[in-house]
């Protein structure tokens, strides 16, 4: 794990680590690949604290320089309510807490009024270090994603906007609902911050050109679209592509390689066509590595359909 001084270092070149520009994306002929960090949702974490520093060796190790930055990511874990599942066995085994319906809204709602005061009072100076510590080490934050839903009062999107700026990113990944898109409208235009949509069926329906759509090719296919065609016809409404591998007819996420999804087909064409939008790994499949080692899984078959 990369401590915030060890990053320091590296941005100082005091350690054996190439380090990419920031901004310099990885891709082959234009092709301008990342990943999400959402990939690395199973990292450990710590109560009251980001993990920022603990992406950096994962992303780097993959040759990732941009991302799609989780929101979880930046924000303080939620504590710990204590242990989920049994312990080994043991002479004297822990008791294991059993919580009621009713304890378990109350520490739903204490976490999210937790992330919404850290929102709402943290100065945007803090995801300035944070976009620091990623370009130091040669990674840019493309985008930023966050769960918009109901509970988000208008204080907190414009803080979560204000974040996104000083994170650099491009623009805000959302959900593709009407609900989300009409409150997010004003706040894009005052902003000046373009928002990325979930859901590709929105693409006729966006309410103006800062709307766009963050294409998940798995889901389209799930949804027996094809992902080539739909592209080629929908490039103009696109702001980035995000790599999945999943079965037709709502089918689940496989391996790379082993569902429906026609990646390599997509890669190829995003660079025979030289469209200007990155493209994103996402590892959702259950993988038998690490994490880490299913996010090099992913960048290397890019990279590989790409040569």
């Amino acid at each position: 794990m990369y401590t915030r001084r060890d990053i320091g270092r590296l941005a100082l070149g005091t350690t054996a680590l190439a380090v990419r520009p920031a901004g310099k994306l990885f891709g082959s002929d234009g092709v301008r690949l990342g990943a999400t960090t959402w990939s690395l949702r199973d990292l450990p974490r710590v109560p009251g604290q980001d993990n920022i520093a603990d992406l950096i060796k994962p992303l780097k190790s993959a040759g990732v320089t941009a991302v799609e930055l989780w929101s979880y990511n930046a924000e303080p874990a939620g504590p710990n309510f204590g242990p989920g599942a049994p312990p080994p066995p043991a002479a004297y085994p822990v008791k294991i807490k059993t919580f009621s319906p009713e304890e378990i809204a109350a520490a739903n709602i204490l976490v999210r009024n937790l992330t919404r005061d850290y929102r709402l009072n943290t100065p945007a100076s803090h995801f300035a270090d944070m976009r620091a510590t990623f370009a130091a080490t040669g990674i840019a934050v493309s985008s930023y994603s966050v769960k918009f839903d109901s509970s988000f009062t208008d204080g907190e999107i414009d803080a979560v906007f204000q974040e996104a700026k000083a994170l650099g990113a491009a623009s805000i990944t959302a959900p593709g609902t009407p609900e989300v898109v009409k409150r997010l409208a004003a706040f894009a235009d005052k902003h000046e911050m373009n928002v990325a949509v979930t859901d590709f069926a929105m693409a006729s329906a966006l309410p103006s050109k800062r709307f766009k759509v963050n294409l998940d090719v798995g889901a389209v296919t799930a949804a027996n679209v094809s992902p080539v065609a739909w592209i080629q016809e929908n490039h103009d409404a696109i702001s980035q592509i995000t790599i999945k591998d999943r079965r037709r007819n709502k089918g689940k996420n496989e391996q790379w390689g082993e569902g429906d999804t026609p990646i390599q087909d997509v890669l190829k064409l995003v660079k025979e066509k030289k469209y200007s939008f990155p493209v994103f790994a996402e590892y959702e499949y259950l993988g038998l590595g690490t994490p880490a080692e299913e996010l090099q899984r992913c960048m290397d078959y890019m990279r590989s359909a790409l040569a």
